[in-house]
């Protein structure tokens, strides 16, 4: 009899300690999910932060494309993209963003769900569930403060297009003002270098009104002076920083300069006379042409 019972408790025991085997990898592998659920959501918000830095990275690039030098393109991608193309992909990753924070929580609700229902028949998980609220409390914080940072990412997305918008109107009347400048400067350059020269006899020249004749008595010793109103269609017009030498027509003639140049600024310099042969050699026109745009040549 005594030995029966032994048995019995034998069985019991062994009974009991198959029980509590399995009770145990029940609640182990109980563990294991929520541990698991747990990682899957901390993957989940660091995806997202994540994506929140390369956010404010580009953000900081549209407000001040100085700031950081140019980033090397991928495959396909073009180098350099416009600030309006920087905006779009903002806020298509801004779109992207709030998808998986939507996604976020409702992993979130279902995931806390799941929990309940394990622990529902476990006491030993009392204070695994305890600790996974604290941890979905803390996802939900981050995810609410990450919801409040997509408004701000995009309202200044659109306040960056109003900016960009009155920049590049700004740019255009600047660019517009600095080609008026350009060429306002360019005329006035033009005008400046602008000079004229004729050669021909004291006859050729009264003919055509360039030189006159002034003083004497009844036109006896009077003197051949250029004419008050001259008119460049009469010369050849050239650009005194580019032309230096003036040749003369005849090679055999000696000629004189009429009008008003500093004839120091010549090499050679005209002889005791004035006259010049062979032609003028200019070596400092802002000198030479300093008195005046019209040089007469008067042949001798």
């Amino acid at each position: 009899m005594k030995r029966l019972t032994l048995a019995l408790m034998g069985v019991l025991a062994l009974t009991a300690c198959d029980r509590s085997k399995k009770q145990l990898e029940q609640t182990l592998v109980q563990v294991q999910q929520i541990s698991a659920e747990k990682d899957s959501l901390l993957k989940d918000v660091m995806a997202t932060q994540q994506l929140f830095s390369e956010i404010n990275s580009e953000m900081a690039r549209v407000r001040n494309p100085n700031a950081s030098k140019p980033m090397a393109a991928g495959a396909g991608e073009l180098p350099n993209p416009s600030p309006a193309d920087q905006r779009a992909a903002i806020l298509d990753k801004i779109k992207t963003l709030t998808g998986r924070l939507n996604e976020a929580e409702s992993r979130l609700a279902a995931s806390r769900d799941r929990v309940r229902k394990l622990s529902a028949d476990n006491a030993a998980l009392t204070a695994q569930l305890a600790q996974y609220d604290s941890t979905i409390a803390a996802y939900r914080t981050i995810i609410d403060n990450q919801k409040a940072e997509i408004a701000s990412l995009t309202d200044q997305v659109a306040a960056l297009s109003g900016q960009v918008k009155t920049l590049s109107g700004e740019k255009a009347q600047l660019t517009e003002e600095k080609t008026q400048l350009t060429s306002n400067v360019s005329s006035l350059t033009t005008e400046r270098n602008t000079v004229h020269y004729v050669i021909g006899t004291k006859d050729e020249l009264r003919r055509k009104g360039i030189i006159v004749k002034k003083g004497g008595v009844i036109g006896v010793a009077a003197t051949d002076i250029p004419a008050t109103n001259l008119d460049p269609a009469m010369f050849t017009t050239i650009d005194k920083t580019k032309v230096a030498d003036i040749a003369f027509p005849k090679a055999n003639k000696s000629y004189k300069i009429l009008s008003r140049q500093d004839v120091a600024a010549l090499e050679p310099a005209p002889n005791k006379n004035g006259e010049i042969r062979g032609g003028l050699h200019i070596k400092n026109a802002e000198q030479f042409w300093a008195a005046g745009k019209f040089l007469i040549i008067v042949e001798q």
